[in-house]
């Protein structure tokens, strides 16, 4: 297990991107426990890291909406896939490992979640890629199933934590719920969902950032 405790927000109904992207940056912002949120999408949307170009983005899924990512990678197609995300406090000892590492540790801990559903994935490293036929530039510590990339992620750091932003793809996640998950990750998982004050401050990071033209343009 990687943490003692841990909240967990299971979000009840599904979110276009603007508010799942809103949500995810303000639990960061207020972080003191380290948190797991799974949730799902109001509508197939593509998620473009931060530092994407939107014309590149536009050009590759045509008539899809895009909301950019806080966090950095590439394209990432949401509405089919289970999409979690984990905020870890600037003082827990995942959160001052170096990027490699924390993105190893969490795949890890998700291979053997998955194992126990009779699927098998690989950890990727690059003897790994460079021979593998997968999608969206797969890097070492992305998992693979026959060779193809199933689990992706991206991070954030801040003074406040760790805002780590993953994706499974392509395998049948509903044999995992968010509780497994949670109880697999936590010697002590609690579910707390959203309060309205969170609600609230998210809803203000839709208003300021992410609902803007703006925002989307930036690159």
């Amino acid at each position: 297990m990687i943490f003692e405790r841990l909240r967990l927000i299971n979000d009840p109904a599904p979110g276009n991107g603007a508010w799942n992207m809103a949500v995810d940056e303000m639990l960061l912002a207020s972080i003191a426990t380290p948190t797991l949120r799974v949730y799902r999408w109001s509508e197939p949307t593509v998620t473009l890291g931060y530092f994407e170009k939107l014309a590149e983005a536009r050009a590759l899924r045509p008539g899809l909406p895009l909301m950019r990512r806080w966090t950095g990678g590439g394209l990432v197609d949401h509405g089919a896939d289970w999409t979690y995300t984990l905020i870890i406090p600037a003082d827990h000892a995942l959160a001052r490992n170096g990027r490699s590492e924390s993105y190893v540790e969490i795949h890890l801990a998700i291979q053997k979640i998955v194992a126990t559903t009779g699927i098998a994935l690989e950890l990727a490293t690059a003897a790994t890629i460079a021979g593998a036929g997968c999608f969206a530039r797969p890097v070492p510590g992305d998992l693979l199933l026959d060779g193809r990339k199933i689990a992706g992620a991206a991070q954030r750091r801040t003074r406040r934590g760790l805002l780590h932003q993953g994706s499974l793809q392509s395998i049948p996640m509903e044999l995992v719920s968010a509780r497994t998950f949670a109880d697999r990750l936590a010697a002590e998982a609690t579910s707390i969902p959203l309060t309205g004050e969170e609600r609230a401050r998210a809803a203000q990071l839709v208003t300021t950032r992410y609902g803007r033209a703006e925002w989307l343009a930036r690159f």
